[in-house]
């Protein structure tokens, strides 16, 4: 067998009948016998065992039909036809007897080659063109023309032929090699479609999708980061840094006047009713420290130990409790602040991922309802992005930096994940800054050790003159007064050898040269490392200035920026935690001994001047006088009793308020740690679960990025044109064969117009992305409940189900691709043909093989134009004239049986596609039959085909077994001579 592949390649193939009738479930079988008109009898009884032998099995191959049913309900139908071709002029004269005894449909090809039912007829010859003249008949009679599921007399439904009589045929073709057109322009949309950078999808080329709109130029920039702010609200905020609460300070204790004089008595009763005691113990301490030292010394051996000063009491006691577990809290805050993030606090929702897939397939080709994310209605129509480039870049073009222009430990290719986790080019200018700042140190330690070699050079040129000799106007100091310049020094004598000095100051030199050197060195390499670094950051400008206007950069960017702020924060809460101040209890001890240096000095003066005035009012008193008008003393008395009364409770006042603040600092230290240990935790739960959220969003946007940038693949085979060679001088002039006029660029450009329409509606790229995934996971073998795109919303980082590893995984598979293309490639060819009235076919060339051509000129001597439209062109040779109907050739038929004129009752069948046949009108009594089968857009042939049968014709009438006809012209005949030893020649006639 001969077919054409899927890569429209000619392909022999060998198969066993009855295998391919095995695998097939037919309705109908069509068994054609071709007929060699050999002048030999040995040659017919072999061509009759072999047909026999192959019609008898099978017959015995079709499945048996129930006893039951009827012809119509048999589920396959076996037709019989034997066809016969032949020269004009060959003869097998007596042997009719095969022919009479065929079983079936007997056809017999009319020996006329035309190339339409009114041109001349150039007869059929015994030479290169009968091949393909038997090959028509033969394609014919067996129903074997593309898109037509019938042959040539199935539409007369004619079974059999009459009793020793045949049928005769004449076939006409008229077809357009279209080199599949409506396949390669569809081909060529989805290719165009799947570029990022298509012309199909401009805002300043094209026309958007039907109730979309595109967004202008000058209003891109302002819509990507209304589209940044809204995918960083997703999800209430899913993606950005939730910064831990800051409580106020905690409230202060509330008391009434009667609560807080009874707590102030009795911290007064205590600190006053300890005085004393405290008091005896600052002695005893001291005079035993005193003793100790007189006795022992301060390294003694021994110590005496008495009652210590710098106890506390039991207020002091309880208080210094709260300040150490400022310090049990302060180690707990650090513990939090350091402890890593739990799976529990990196969580997101599908609700997220199912909103970040619309946002970005919505902005493109308006699927998702975005009015609350910045994408509100312009006049009932969605903006929508016209370029892919404004959105997403292609994940596969990373930046991989040159090693000698960033530092070593810089990440070896600068792809989304970086740029969402950290921020390189800060790394770079950072890095620049510092070898800058080091290479002006640098420099400034170079000048500097310069200076120092011309002062000691200078130094060491000046000749040094011993104390004695040297008068003061010869210091350093006194050369170049106001005077004058100094004169130059006398050139100093040949010493016998170098004094001490000027070996010191050589050995100067030679060391500040050293490191002059060495300082040399360090700016050089700190000059170049920085002239590295600033390479650095070009480089990494130019590669970024491809990418950072658009969606998928300064999301990344502000993802970035969200993670390095979480990060920052926790740091500040650990910072903070270090830097606080614990109370320390010896403020207490501090806070007593100022009471009893105010108290006691008090107490003591006041006791001795209120001794005094009673000891006088005593005396006065055993000396008779009357005490009661001793006035003074008892003013001088009672004043020294307030004035110890008044400044007591004013120093316990201070007591108590030193007392209130210490104790009002260890609450607010103690909520501080408390709060800056839970910020501090959530601080860096938060940027655990910023850097896992972040990854996954940046694995989601490559997804996404490259589903678009190639949502299906287009095999070159479908826009290839088919490569078909026309041999036209081995085709019957029945043949009729046009090519394609590939220049005609109005029709391509009004074809791929149509298609353009139909493909880019509002959610197309989403519907890709869905069949995509749809393909992979019938390629996986998965059900669409268990792999789909709710399933990728799912795919959550405390909770994979890795359907993202295996899309990313399949993404690129080429023969997945395929299958998501095929169908968009066959819908828009069904558009087309929909869309016919709009479309308008190319121009085609007819393939000629006349040598008169070369040399014909129109009226003003210009080549004629030879090409013609393409429906005109499948019509003009078939149908159209006012006599559509003319006889078979004459040569057909024996002289004696013309006057029958059986040539003459011709029935006409046009089989033509439907839109041709709409075109043809004829009246009922005209014998012609129009036949239409649907238009066949994907075709590689596009063809119109007309059959002309007479019969049935008695074979007496058959001028191929004419007994009593002679070629007129022998030579030319084809007609072998007759052996008269009786043995036949067999003829080679190309069958």
């Amino acid at each position: 067998m001969l077919g054409i592949d899927v890569d429209l390649e000619v392909r022999r193939v060998e198969v066993d009948l009855f295998e391919a009738l095995a695998r097939e479930v037919l309705t109908v079988v069509r068994l054609v016998k071709l007929r060699s008109a050999a002048p030999s009898r040995e040659m017919d009884a072999l061509q009759d065992a072999i047909a026999e032998r192959v019609r008898e099995y099978v017959r015995k191959s079709m499945p048996m039909p129930n006893p039951g049913t009827t012809v119509l309900d048999q589920t396959a139908e076996l037709k019989h036809a034997t066809l016969i071709c032949a020269p004009t002029e060959f003869q097998l004269q007596q042997r009719v007897d095969w022919a009479s005894s065929e079983f079936g449909v007997v056809v017999v090809a009319s020996p006329e080659d035309r190339s339409s039912p009114w041109s001349g007829d150039a007869f059929v010859r015994d030479d290169d063109r009968f091949v393909g003249f038997t090959l028509l008949h033969v394609v014919s009679v067996a129903g074997l023309w593309r898109g037509l599921p019938t042959g040539s007399f199935e539409l007369v439904r004619r079974e059999e032929s009459g009793h020793r009589s045949v049928w005769l045929s004449r076939v006409f073709i008229n077809a357009v090699l279209a080199g599949a057109l409506s396949r390669r322009a569809a081909a060529q949309v989805l290719t165009e479609a799947a570029r990022s950078d298509s012309a199909l999808v401009d805002p300043g080329f094209s026309a958007p999708p039907v109730g979309t709109v595109f967004i202008q130029d000058g209003q891109v920039s302002g819509y990507i980061d209304e589209m940044v702010q809204g995918a960083m609200s997703l999800d209430g905020g899913a993606l950005e840094f939730n910064e831990p609460a800051v409580t106020a300070e905690p409230a202060r204790d509330r008391s009434n006047a009667g609560t807080e004089s009874v707590r102030f008595v009795s911290f007064s009763a205590d600190k006053l009713a300890r005085v004393p005691v405290w008091t005896w113990r600052w002695l005893t301490s001291a005079a035993y420290r005193r003793v100790t030292k007189a006795l022992h010394s301060d390294e003694g051996s021994t110590e005496l130990v008495g009652y210590e000063s710098h106890v506390f009491d039991t207020r002091e006691l309880e208080l210094i409790a709260d300040a150490e577990r400022i310090v049990m809290d302060e180690q707990r805050a650090r513990a939090e602040a350091g402890a890593p993030a739990s799976v529990s606090h990196i969580k997101s929702t599908p609700r997220l991922w199912a909103r970040l897939r619309e946002l970005v397939f919505g902005s493109l080709d308006g699927s998702a309802d975005l009015s609350d994310l910045g994408f509100a209605p312009i006049e009932d129509a969605v903006p929508i992005f016209g370029r892919v480039s404004d959105v997403l870049a292609l994940p596969e073009h990373p930046w991989l930096p040159p090693r000698s222009l960033v530092p070593h430990d810089f990440p070896e290719r600068v792809d989304w994940y970086v740029l969402a986790l950290e921020d390189p080019r800060e790394r770079l200018v950072d890095a620049a800054a510092d070898a800058s700042a080091a290479r002006d140190a640098a420099q400034r330690e170079v000048t500097t050790l310069q200076q120092d070699v011309e002062r000691l050079k200078a130094e060491l040129s000046t000749p040094i003159a011993s104390p004695v000799e040297a008068p003061p106007s010869a210091t350093p100091a006194a050369a170049g007064t106001e005077s004058g310049p100094a004169a130059p020094p006398p050139p100093p004598a040949p010493p016998a050898g170098d004094a001490p000095e000027t070996l010191a100051l050589k050995t100067s030199i030679a060391r500040v040269e050293t490191k002059l050197g060495e300082a040399t060195a360090e700016f050089a390499r700190f000059s170049i490392e920085a002239e590295r670094f600033e390479g650095g950051v070009n480089a990494f400008d130019e590669w970024a200035s491809t990418q950072d206007r658009t969606f998928v950069w300064r999301l990344l960017t502000r993802l970035g920026g969200e993670r390095r702020a979480a990060e920052q924060k926790s740091a500040e809460f650990s910072e903070q935690i270090d830097s606080l101040t614990i109370p320390e209890p010896g403020e207490l001890i501090r806070l007593r001994s100022r009471f009893h240096r105010v108290v006691v000095p008090t107490w003591l003066i006041g006791a001795v001047v209120a001794g005094l005035s009673v000891y006088e009012l005593v005396r006065r008193a055993i000396r008779g006088d009357d005490i009661a008008s001793e006035i003074e003393l008892w003013t001088i008395l009672g004043a020294t009793v307030g004035v110890v009364v008044i400044i007591s409770v004013i120093a316990l006042i201070a007591y108590h308020r030193g007392w209130s603040r210490f104790q009002r600092r260890i609450n607010l230290e103690r909520h501080r740690l408390a709060q800056l240990g839970t910020n501090s935790r959530t601080a860096r739960q938060e940027a655990s679960r910023l850097a896992s959220l972040h990854r996954q969003t940046v694995d989601w946007l490559v997804l996404l990025s490259r589903a678009i940038h190639r949502p299906w693949h287009v095999p070159e085979q479908w826009t290839a044109k088919d490569d078909l060679e026309v041999a036209r001088s081995r085709m019957p002039f029945a043949v009729q064969v046009a090519t394609v006029v590939d220049d005609d660029h109005a029709s391509a450009t009004r074809l791929r117009g149509v298609m353009t329409e139909h493909l880019f509606v509002r959610g197309w790229r989403h519907d890709a992305f869905t069949s995509l995934v749809r393909e992979i996971a019938i390629d996986r073998g998965m059900l669409s409940s268990s792999f789909g795109p709710h399933t990728l919303d799912e795919d959550l980082p405390h909770a994979s189900n890795h359907s993202r590893r295996m899309l990313l995984a399949a993404i690129d598979d080429e023969h997945v691709l395929t299958r998501v293309a095929g169908p968009r490639l066959e819908e828009l060819m069904k558009a087309a043909h929909r869309d016919e009235g709009q479309v308008t076919r190319p121009r085609v060339q007819p393939v000629v093989d006349d040598p008169l051509h070369v040399i014909a000129r129109g009226p003003n001597g210009e080549p004629i134009a030879t090409d013609r439209a393409w429906d005109d062109f499948l019509l003009g040779s078939l149908a159209g004239r006012t006599d559509p109907m003319t006889p078979l050739s004459a040569t057909v038929l024996t002289e004696i049986e013309l006057g029958e004129r059986h040539h003459e009752r011709v029935q006409s069948h046009l089989v033509l596609p439907e839109r041709l046949a709409a075109k043809l009108a004829y009246s009922k009594d005209t014998p012609v039959q129009v036949v239409s089968f649907p238009d066949d857009s994907t075709g590689v042939v596009d063809l119109s085909w007309r059959v002309d049968i007479a019969g049935p014709v008695p074979i007496r009438a058959i001028h191929l077994w004419d007994r009593t006809s002679r070629p007129r012209n022998p030579e030319s005949s084809a007609v072998p001579t007759t052996n008269t030893s009786g043995d036949a020649e067999e003829i080679d006639t190309g069958i």
